[in-house]
């Protein structure tokens, strides 16, 4: 179903359920819905972006899908960009113009079109993205776009979405020899029988990003059995060289992407892995609470009962970072949502817990319950709760553990070793 957000810059991910999404709860973010969640639950930060997407030619530019299983389009397109070019400037209706003309032939309207370089609702400046109606003769369906700037690699900003997070029918994910990557998600709606959500993203070595997500119909109406575009039309679509010049329009990003060592998670940074999390929590729930380790997500997931109650606990954390900083500031000076709540603790520890519904200001029913702590040293820890066995599935009702008590997780000193 729809959230308060969903149309808000054309709209994702998301796809989050990662360390992102968590710390969207607390900072005042919605979770990821099942519309337009593509951060894949992978987007560098939860704060920074959400996931949106474009439909793609019918007759656009082929693609050569390599018996290696990557691919080279056939145009030239490169996967990293050359020498940094003045930003050229475009206004909201030539990206509209320019969209239209990758569609295949039927009718176009605008839901919503921001203009590169102008932060939009996110006020996010690296990125600009649009809503359309599509209608090819078959029934209409929205199409949402999102082109940005990132400072993720391609291994973390084109990811399938996690299962765990949202139902899906299938994921294809393809490597070409520059370094740039694009997934093909094909997605269920958790809550609405024959809705689908199917999503393109093509992310370039640099940075540089394109994302589309398509309905069968409208986010909240299903008109039609299956989106307007099938995969190899998404993937002409995103692959288009057109979005050079929407990308060429944004500001570039100062620090580009560096690739993850070996043993560091996709977003680059190294934490502790989803076995290690779940072995830290395990030992600080309250007396007489019995857990299971649930698999999937991007962090530590247990499904946790306590007096009778049951509820899905998702823990991630990081270690000590200038970005974890970074998100420190961006929690410390953004607008809380109705029932955020901050505490400075004395060691200097900004510790957030947060109730929200279906939407970042949605607050009846509440679904899920979120603690985070923020350490002076960048360090972060948070954890997420909800009544229901996965990413997708919440229940209202009184969790298992409560607030004070999921504060009591993320701020135990086990945190700081």
């Amino acid at each position: 179903m729809p959230v308060d957000d969903e149309f808000e810059g054309g709209r994702t991910d998301a796809f989050g359920d990662d360390f992102a999404r968590a710390l969207r709860g607390a900072a005042a973010l919605a979770p990821e819905p099942a519309l337009y969640a593509l951060a894949a639950g992978a987007e560098r930060r939860g704060r920074r972006r959400r996931n949106r997407h474009r439909a793609v030619p019918a007759g656009g530019l082929a693609v050569l899908v390599l018996a290696t299983g990557g691919f080279v389009l056939t145009d030239g397109r490169s996967g990293t960009a050359g020498p940094a070019a003045p930003a050229a400037h475009m206004t909201s209706d030539e990206v509209t113009r320019l969209v239209t003309g990758l569609l295949p032939a039927g009718s176009v309207k605008v839901m919503y079109a921001g203009t590169p370089g102008i932060p939009g609702g996110n006020g996010d400046r690296y990125r600009t993205d649009g809503t359309l109606a599509f209608d090819d003769g078959q029934g209409e369906s929205y199409i949402s776009y999102t082109v940005d700037r990132t400072e993720l690699t391609p291994a973390a900003g084109a990811v399938c979405m996690d299962p765990f997070s949202m139902p899906q029918d299938s994921c294809e994910r393809t490597e070409g020899p520059d370094g740039s990557a694009v997934v093909i998600d094909k997605l269920r709606d958790q809550t609405r029988a024959g809705h689908r959500e199917w999503r393109a993203t093509w992310a370039a070595a640099d940075g540089r990003r394109v994302q589309i997500i398509e309905h069968n119909g409208q986010p909240s109406a299903s008109t039609r059995e299956n989106p307007p575009l099938d995969a190899e039309q998404l993937r002409a679509l995103v692959t288009a060289p057109a979005w050079d010049r929407v990308l060429d329009a944004l500001p570039a990003r100062a620090n580009p992407p560096r690739p993850p060592s070996p043993a560091a998670s996709p977003t680059g940074e190294q934490g502790p892995s989803a076995a290690e999390l779940t072995a830290r929590v395990a030992p600080l729930l309250p007396p007489g609470a019995t857990h299971t380790v649930v698999p999937g997500g991007q962090g530590g997931n247990l499904l946790v009962t306590f007096e009778e109650r049951t509820s899905l606990l998702s823990v991630f954390a990081q270690p000590p970072s200038a970005r974890g900083l970074e998100d420190r500031k961006y929690v410390e000076e953004g607008v809380p949502t109705p029932l955020e709540v901050h505490e400075l603790l004395a060691d200097g520890t900004l510790v957030v817990v947060n109730r929200f519904g279906n939407g970042k200001t949605a607050v009846d029913p509440v679904l899920h319950w979120v603690a985070a702590a923020y350490f002076p040293d960048g360090r972060q820890v948070s954890i997420s709760e909800q009544n229901g066995e996965n990413g997708y599935t919440a229940r209202p009702g009184t969790p298992a553990l409560s607030l004070d008590q999921l504060k009591a997780i993320v701020t135990d000193p086990v945190w700081r070793s």
